[in-house]
């Protein structure tokens, strides 16, 4: 997982353009990896192509664990829909897998929330 400060990390979504999150997690061959400051905003940095991992609606554990590896920088990856494979192997590297179909402004936003929450538990 990434080793930035709690206020720094990186989130991947899962879009065909880059303006909207409309890709599930096994059919994307495309994730938009976004560096968030929670106080300054994001900026996209990278374009990480890479191979779908869904078969006729299901997947191959192995090739789920090697799709999951290729986020081990980011906290958040975000899909239009994530199947319970992917959410399941995604959580077990410590990442959180979130649906949020729609904008990336929008996801971008309610990701920023989440994650000011989640600090208010660190603290405690």
């Amino acid at each position: 997982m990434a080793d930035e400060s709690s206020s720094k990390y990186r989130v991947a979504l899962a879009s065909t353009d880059g303006e909207t999150v409309n890709q599930h997690y096994g059919r994307a061959d495309l994730f938009y990896i976004y560096l968030v400051d929670d106080e300054e905003g994001y900026d996209l940095i990278e374009k990480r192509k890479v191979l779908p991992v869904c078969r006729d609606g299901g997947h191959i554990a192995s090739e789920m664990e090697d799709s999951t590896a290729q986020f081990l920088d980011c906290r958040y990856v975000v899909a239009s829909r994530l199947g319970a494979g992917a959410s399941a192997a995604l959580t077990a590297r410590g990442i959180t897998a979130m649906e949020l179909p729609g904008s990336v402004d929008e996801a971008m936003l309610k990701i920023w929330k989440y994650n000011r929450i989640q600090g208010l538990f660190k603290e405690f």
